[in-house]
């Protein structure tokens, strides 16, 4: 896949857009690809477009993402060592 086509799948959501990456390491969650493909559209724009700067948005953010993969992948997400 050349940069182009990269960017192109990030934006389309296909691949997670390095925000959504950042933020899983802010919250201590780790994300398979495979994972983050099960989640509808709208849960993977809702995680690229949250805010996840402060404590209590860190907490909300975390605990969406869990909810969202029990739901979608029925499993808990894996945790950063």
């Amino acid at each position: 896949m050349d940069k182009q086509e990269q960017q192109a799948a990030e934006e389309a959501l296909v691949l997670m857009p390095r925000s959504v990456r950042t933020k899983l390491d802010k919250v201590g969650i780790k994300l398979h690809l495979s994972e983050w493909q099960r989640l509808p559209l709208s849960d993977r724009e809702r995680l690229r477009d949250e805010d996840c700067e402060h404590a209590d948005q860190v907490r909300k953010y975390r605990e969406d993402l869990h909810a969202m993969v029990e739901e979608h992948c029925g499993k808990k997400p894996d945790t950063l060592a």
